[in-house]
């Protein structure tokens, strides 16, 4: 027989289940139950079931139960002594059970158990105390179980279930560990130490302490491993250069510039050199391949260089100026006291590199390029051709030590004939290493038209005949893909990329992919992502076919176009889809279940669509355009914005589409404004107003931006705006327009100190957003609701108001408005004379700003004017 007592009490034989539901039998069973194996004395049975203030003749009413319990449960329940207990093994008991599964570590099949309340059907002062020390131990049992799937590496997917925790428990210290931990682990470091710091700050707000030695330690620990560590791979194998390497060593701070031919193995030196000296860095080591060599449009520009090195950094993106002088500022402040390595590597100019130079005292730069770059107080290194014996070396280690001792000759002939070029040794001992049953000297005759390299002045141009050497041995698809890869705009493709390129399904692209790689024609720096050597790639471009260059690329724009389409739509489901053509054959095109998905995918893809626009259909660019301008947007990258946006315009200007135009303009005017040049971006929305003559809804739109643009000075001028997008809204029946321009017209109102129309506003807002179950839209109207209250000094109203509004915005996750909604709830409670809550408000909304990496320094001088 087996009972439960979480939840109602219940007993099972074979199939047939007594419920005894809530009743004073059942009660009866359960509090045996709970302490089965001993004694309950009668009077705890009366305390237990019938509480401390019991009926009179509540002793010989408890007798009655247990008689009638006895005739139901023949032999379980005994008379010892003074007191009564059950005859059952405790493991068939399932408070019991979860009890020992918990003992001993099967934590997965405890909690499966105590799904319902402990005794959900009793409720007497002794429950409620079984209850609540229950809720202990199931605490303790789920964190012991989080440990146990932290270990399995399970970070993203604890989470969320952290988040919700932490949320109820606060001041939890093993919570916030594992929630730390968690957080790391999903690669979210700066999440991670910014909850660290919350932590810290509410236990000495709330309880005068420290955080414990564990959590300290956790702390340190983390602050080691987020320091960021971005160098590729280690170039394997790698021989020779040790003179280069010595001179690498005598400069441990400043700027080095590595110079030399294409394929000579500047980057492999100074990647090698990096990972070697990696310790002596430990504040980090900073990379980033400039692409100054690649393909036109692929170089990366200075400003999209330093966002990556400032969010490596942890650096919040609400703290990153807008100006690439602004940003470079940045850098040298959060390089200021750091121990780091920066790499520039392939870079073209000094145009490019100056913005990036930190020059920090204990920063060291290396950069490598083909042009000769001269920055203020650096040093030049030059790189040769490899000696002829580590040239021997090299080959080697790539086609085995025993097969190069075997052919000293034909090596001596392959190296020769290689112009001991690095790139032209990997990918000619690639090629032998394929074919271990050829002997080495058939290798170095089927080189035998090399000897021009032994003319240095002209070893880049020579490397043809060694690629064109290796791709005789390819399969004919792969030498097809190796000949389309040349194509791609940008400096690398995903794998959904080649396979629409090659117009093939995914997995037989991969295989191919494969292939490339192991003849060392491609390189996956990370998974899922493909790239070659400049040289490679202009060589398999001079391979493509006429007949399939066309159509090759026109699959992949499509492929690129298409699924931006369906990651923007993905990463702000509010925007109206635009109308997409069919994908041609062989195009592969992805969908995204989550924003988080959506948004990766199209910041992985940034680069590849910026280099793509210029070169696809009409329909093609607008789309990526479109697609592009909210992510872009969002992660201040203003200039690609920009950028992107000037492209789509005159892309979609050549279509007949009023709509695309129009919506175009209005992200060319977002994108201007961004940039600080209203006068242009006042033109573009004024331009996009006119051709959505005819159309209401598209010019309302067009109104509310313009508002937005509107400088704070000039709010009546942007109010005006507003009403006449309303009234075009309502005239088309737009309920989601109405609903934001009611929206715009109450937060305006509440700027000219007109609360009681913002209060109008606002409460005809909330009854279209609440119609429309929009979860964003009611939190701006609680917003705008609790500005009208506090300006008409209604404190209890405003209070609830921006009560209401946080608890919307953190459900919709919008840490800032979450934290400005807080703020406001501290003005309210100050200007109602109630100083404590005001504290707790306020304090509330420095922790939110901090873990968005918003600046709290006007939130504090409120908390420092009361006092604290």
């Amino acid at each position: 027989m087996r009972f439960t007592v979480f939840g109602g009490v219940s007993a099972r034989t074979g199939d047939r289940t007594t419920e005894f539901g809530p009743t004073r039998l059942g009660a009866l069973l359960g509090v045996l139950l709970v302490d089965a194996g001993r004694v309950v004395s009668a009077d705890e049975l009366v305390e237990r079931v019938l509480g401390d203030a019991p009926p009179p003749r509540a002793r010989a009413m408890m007798q009655t139960w247990l008689t009638r319990l006895r005739h139901s449960l023949p032999g379980l329940v005994e008379r010892d002594g003074a007191g009564y207990r059950v005859r059952v093994d405790p493991l068939e008991i399932d408070l019991h059970l979860f009890r020992h599964l918990v003992r001993t570590g099967r934590t997965t099949e405890a909690l499966a158990l105590a799904g319902r309340p402990l005794l959900s059907t009793l409720d007497t002062p002794w429950a409620r105390q079984q209850r609540a020390g229950f809720a202990d131990e199931l605490l303790a049992a789920r964190l012991d179980h989080v440990d146990a799937r932290l270990a399995q590496d399970e970070h993203s997917a604890l989470v969320p279930e952290l988040q919700a925790l932490a949320a109820e428990r606060p001041l939890d210290e093993r919570i916030a560990a594992q929630l730390i931990e968690a957080l790391h682990g999903s690669g979210r470091a700066a999440e991670a130490l910014r909850h660290f710091e919350i932590v810290r700050a509410r236990l000495a707000a709330e309880l005068g302490a420290e955080p414990s030695r564990h959590l300290a330690t956790l702390h340190r620990r983390l602050q080691t491993a987020s320091a960021p560590r971005q160098l590729p791979a280690a170039p394997k194998p790698f021989t020779g250069r040790a003179l280069e390497l010595a001179e690498l060593d005598r400069e441990p701070n400043g700027v080095v510039v590595i110079t030399g031919t294409g394929g000579v193995g500047k980057t492999s030196l100074a990647v090698h050199w990096a990972h070697r000296v990696a310790a002596r860095f430990p504040d980090g080591q900073l990379y980033v391949n400039l692409h100054g060599f690649g393909p036109s449009g692929a170089a990366v520009s200075p400003g999209d260089a330093l966002l990556r090195f400032l969010s490596a950094l942890d650096v919040p993106r609400a703290q990153v100026p807008h100006d690439l002088a602004g940003q470079s500022a940045l850098l040298r402040d959060a390089l200021a006291d750091k121990r780091v390595l920066m790499l520039l590597d392939n870079a073209t100019d000094a145009d490019q590199i100056e913005p990036l130079l930190p020059r920090t005292p204990n920063a060291h730069v290396v950069i490598t390029s083909r042009t000769t770059l001269h920055p203020a107080h650096s040093h030049a290194l030059p790189l040769g051709l490899l000696p002829p014996d580590d040239a021997r070396e090299l080959l080697a280690a790539r086609i085995g030590h025993d097969r190069a001792r075997a052919e000293p000759d034909a090596v001596d002939t392959v190296v020769r004939r290689c112009a001991r070029l690095p790139l032209a040794l990997a990918v000619a001992g690639a090629r032998a290493a394929t074919q271990p049953e050829f002997p080495l000297a058939t290798l170095a005759d089927e080189l035998a038209d090399l000897d021009a390299f032994a003319d240095d002045d002209d070893v880049t141009a020579d490397l043809r005949s060694v690629f064109s050497h290796s791709c005789k041995a390819l399969s004919p698809a792969a030498l097809r893909l190796f000949r389309l890869l040349g194509l791609m705009p940008g400096s690398d493709i995903s794998l959904a990329g080649a396979a629409s390129l090659a117009g093939l399904d995914e997995r037989e692209t991969g295989t191919l992919l494969a292939e490339l790689a192991r003849a060392n024609l491609l390189d996956e720096p990370e998974p899922g992502r493909f790239t070659c050597h400049d040289l490679l790639r202009d060589y398999a471009a001079e391979l493509a076919l006429a007949g399939e260059r066309d159509e090759a690329l026109h699959r992949l724009l499509d492929h690129l176009a298409l699924t931006s389409v369906e990651a923007a739509v993905a990463y702000t489901p509010s925007r109206r889809r635009p109308a997409t053509p069919e994908p041609a054959a062989g195009v592969v095109v992805h969908r995204f279940g989550t924003h988080e998905e959506a948004l990766a995918w199209l910041m992985a893809e940034h680069p590849a669509l910026m280099a793509a626009m210029p070169h696809g259909t009409a329909t093609q660019t607008w789309l990526m355009g479109w697609s592009l301008a909210d992510a872009l947007d969002r992660q201040a990258r203003y200039r690609d914005l920009l950028t992107s946006q000037q492209l789509a315009v005159a892309a979609v200007e050549q279509l007949d589409d009023a709509d695309g135009l129009g919506r175009t303009l209005i992200n060319l005017g977002r994108s201007l404004s961004r940039m600080r040049r209203p006068d242009e971006a006042t033109a573009a929305l004024h331009r996009a107003f006119d051709v959505y003559e005819g159309d209401p809804a598209g010019q309302a739109g067009v109104l509310l931006n313009i508002a937005m643009l509107t400088p704070d000075d000039r709010i009546a001028e942007a109010l005006e705006h507003t009403r006449r997008g309303l009234a075009l809204f309502e005239e088309c029946g737009d309920s989601y327009g109405q609903a934001n321009a009611l929206t715009g017209l109450a937060w305006g109102h509440a700027k000219l100190g007109e609360y009681a129309r913002t209060v109008e506003y606002a409460e005809r807002a909330m009854r279209m957003w609440r119609a429309m179950d929009h979860l964003i839209g009611q939190a701006e109207a609680w917003d705008n609701l609790g500005m009208g209250h506090l300006g008409l000094g209604e404190h209890a109203k405003a209070a609830e108001a921006f009560t209401r509004s946080s608890e919307m915005f953190r459900l919709g996750g919008d840490l800032a408005h979450e934290a400005g909604a807080h703020e406001q709830l501290g003005d309210t409670h100050a200007a109602a004379g109630d100083a404590e809550p005001a504290r707790e408000a306020w304090r509330k909304a420095v922790e939110l700003r901090t873990e968005a990496g918003l600046p709290t320094d006007l939130v504090r001088a409120k908390l420092q004017a009361e006092g604290e």
